[in-house]
């Protein structure tokens, strides 16, 4: 594994070991080890919730452990396993019931992320967590989408609109229906325009892909735009959870990958940066099979090891309960290669008011420039702590090890 300055904890090594779906006997002897030695199972559990891989770690755990006491090791894990079953399955019966929907109504949704990327990746919709839908529209279709949506009982959240459609920065609409768990997230663009990825058009649909879920058929990415699309997903959020490695190293291995025309797309769409992280990551964490030539490729790439890094550091410390602002601000600057581009999405990350901006204060329309205001102070705020909690947690080890 790359070296990230710090060496994982005992639970950050199990959580390792069980987050994937394909059990190997190297694997579970070292899952083994690690347990004779004395894990913390609260903060296993803890750490898997955190890193969105539940259902991965109990389903390991449950299968594997022969001869240790099962009620120690699942107990604290069992209730978010099965809560997330339950949800997954309602989740994945209302994006067949919607799918259909507008379908009959003459729009063609990809289904992103969600249900379709479990089944597509791990084979079933309870071995993924997720918290919401996400559809992929034309964007001359959203305007029909969501009134399709609202006489279904659903109402736009408070954030961008449909009067938001083709403003630079926007290119998202949430919808949910009141007393439903569901949050429906209509797309038109993969990824913000101040992020550069080039992976957009009419051929997205012609290589899209069918996935069968509870028996009804859904279309969404085909493998190597889904590659490409988590990818870049992942490295404009910073990579906030492994689950996310997890999705790319399961996709990667039930996928037949053109490598060099995968490479070559990455390159046309911008992302090479992006996806060499990724392969890295699922490389480095989960030992995701990976040719030599690309994975030489990928070495060479410093912004990506820098990065891959940075996220190690952060997955194996179990301290952390979420990726902390040099994380999510470090990593996508490293992705982007153009110095121009990498202004233009600092620019936009520290001013370009979000939808939780919109939703924290509604202001009229004549009185949206204070929304350019609004967005770094709240992004200020919203820092300020967490930054104060790791300078204090960083401030025992700086101290004992300076000089005495």
């Amino acid at each position: 594994m790359l070296n990230s300055g710090r060496a994982p904890s005992r639970e950050a090594e199990l959580l390792l070991c069980c987050a994937t779906s394909l059990a190997t006997p190297a694997r579970t002897a070292r899952m083994h080890a690690i347990i004779d030695e004395g894990v913390d199972w609260h903060l296993v559990a803890h750490m898997a919730q955190v890193q969105a891989v539940v259902p991965l770690v109990y389903r390991y755990l449950t299968a594997e452990l022969e001869g240790v006491p099962l009620a120690a090791a699942t107990d604290s894990l069992r209730p978010a396993f099965y809560g997330n079953s339950i949800r997954s399955l309602h989740f994945a019966r209302e994006l067949i019931r919607l799918t259909a929907l507008l379908e009959r109504g003459g729009v063609e949704p990809l289904a992103l992320k969600g249900p379709a990327l479990a089944v597509a990746a791990y084979g079933a919709v309870a071995q993924r967590q997720f918290s919401d839908l996400d559809l992929l529209l034309r964007e001359s279709e959203v305007r029909h989408t969501v009134e399709i949506l609202q006489k279904e009982g659903y109402a736009l959240r408070a954030g961008y609109g449909v009067a938001d459609l083709g403003l630079w920065g926007a290119y998202e609409i949430a919808l949910a229906r009141p007393g439903s768990l569901v949050e429906v997230d209509l797309h038109w663009r993969l990824v913000p325009a101040y992020f550069p990825l080039a992976l957009d058009g009419e051929d997205l649909w012609r290589r899209a892909v069918k996935v069968e879920i509870e028996g009804a058929a859904v279309r969404t990415l085909a493998p190597g735009d889904d590659l490409l699309y988590l990818c870049a997903h992942g490295a404009k959020h910073g990579w906030q959870t492994l689950g996310g490695i997890c999705d790319l190293a399961e996709l990667m291995r039930v996928s037949s990958i053109d490598w060099d025309e995968l490479w070559a797309g990455a390159e046309r769409a911008g992302a090479r940066r992006m996806l060499a992280l990724g392969v890295l990551l699922a490389h480095e964490l989960l030992e995701a099979a990976v040719p030599a030539s690309v994975l030489a490729a990928v070495r060479r790439e410093p912004a990506a090891v820098h990065a891959a890094r940075t996220f190690i550091g952060y997955v194996t410390n179990p301290t952390d309960s979420g990726p902390g602002f040099y994380q999510r601000w470090s990593i996508p600057l490293r992705v982007i290669a153009e110095p121009g581009a990498r202004l233009r999405y600092l620019a936009a990350r520290a001013l370009l008011p979000s939808a939780d901006d919109r939703r924290f204060l509604r202001l009229p329309v004549v009185l949206y420039p204070l929304y350019y205001l609004l967005r770094p102070v709240r992004a200020a705020l919203k820092e300020a702590p967490a930054a104060l909690r790791r300078l204090a947690r960083s401030a025992p080890s700086r101290a004992d090890q300076s000089p005495r």
